[in-house]
């Protein structure tokens, strides 16, 4: 390090060497014949290259199981040379992994499906608690408040839109058994959520999933029941929100827009 420089000033340079491993955007740090502080200055940038592809093996080991060690690795040091680290906490490292493995044109879309249900799995169990609606609430509610009534999801509730029969190696992965090929398949909505520190999922009907999404917007109970459609869309509602109430799907219920 160059004496010369004020401790922020090493600190930058520092920085860029890890970052970069280029001596000339970090001046003082290294010098050309100091072959001794090179090489131990590339065990620093070996060791943070490496501590992040780790980090994201960790947020993607079903990927990372799915393609093998040396193919995840590759792709993760490609990912972090395009997208390096801006936070403070490596939480945040991989969030955009799966929108970039989308626009490699040479991996297989299932790929980033998988990827992408991954990190979805990650969010369900880190989300912020909340207080979930119960049936007992709703049971007190006078009949002429029924048709306004409004919740919202719970922080923990994902619905995501998959081409892949990524579940499947999801589950796999879970049961510890051998996984299916990893293959593209029509887009199928699926639900994640959190239930005694444990993320589920399961395969949403589409009438299930549009009323899922009416609720995340607000729309009151009586248009989202009457656009179920069928011969009794009121008893589907009733069966709808008997399966909500029980997974704790739903909060902040409320009566008025």
């Amino acid at each position: 390090m160059n004496a010369t420089l004020p401790l922020a000033g090493t600190q930058r340079a520092f920085a860029a060497w890890l970052l970069h491993r280029d001596a000339g955007k970090a001046p003082g740090v290294v010098a050309a014949d100091d072959g001794e502080r090179a090489i131990r200055l590339d065990l620093y940038a070996d060791g943070y290259r490496w501590r992040l592809v780790d980090v994201l093996g960790h947020d993607y080991p079903v990927l990372r199981a799915s393609i093998g060690q040396a193919r995840f690795d590759a792709l993760a040091e490609a990912y972090l040379r395009a997208h390096p680290s801006r936070h403070p906490s490596v939480r945040h490292l991989g969030a955009g992994f799966a929108r970039w493995l989308a626009t490699r044109t040479q991996e297989i879309p299932a790929l980033a499906d998988l990827a992408r249900l991954e990190w979805v799995q990650g969010e369900v169990f880190d989300a912020a608690d909340a207080p979930i609606a119960t049936a007992d609430a709703l049971a007190t509610l006078p009949p002429d408040a029924w048709p306004a009534l409004r919740w919202s999801l719970h922080p923990a509730v994902r619905r995501i839109s998959l081409r892949s029969n990524a579940i499947a190696v999801l589950d796999a992965h879970a049961a510890d058994t051998l996984p299916p090929e990893l293959r593209s398949r029509p887009a199928t909505p699926w639900l994640l959520w959190r239930h005694a520190f444990d993320v589920h999922w399961r395969r949403l009907p589409r009438d299930e999933a549009a009323a899922l999404a009416a609720v995340a917007r607000g729309v009151p109970f009586a248009d989202w029941c009457v656009r179920l459609g069928g011969e009794t869309p009121a008893l589907r509602a009733a069966g709808l929100l008997k399966r909500w109430l029980a997974d704790g799907l739903l909060t902040g219920l409320r009566t008025t827009s």
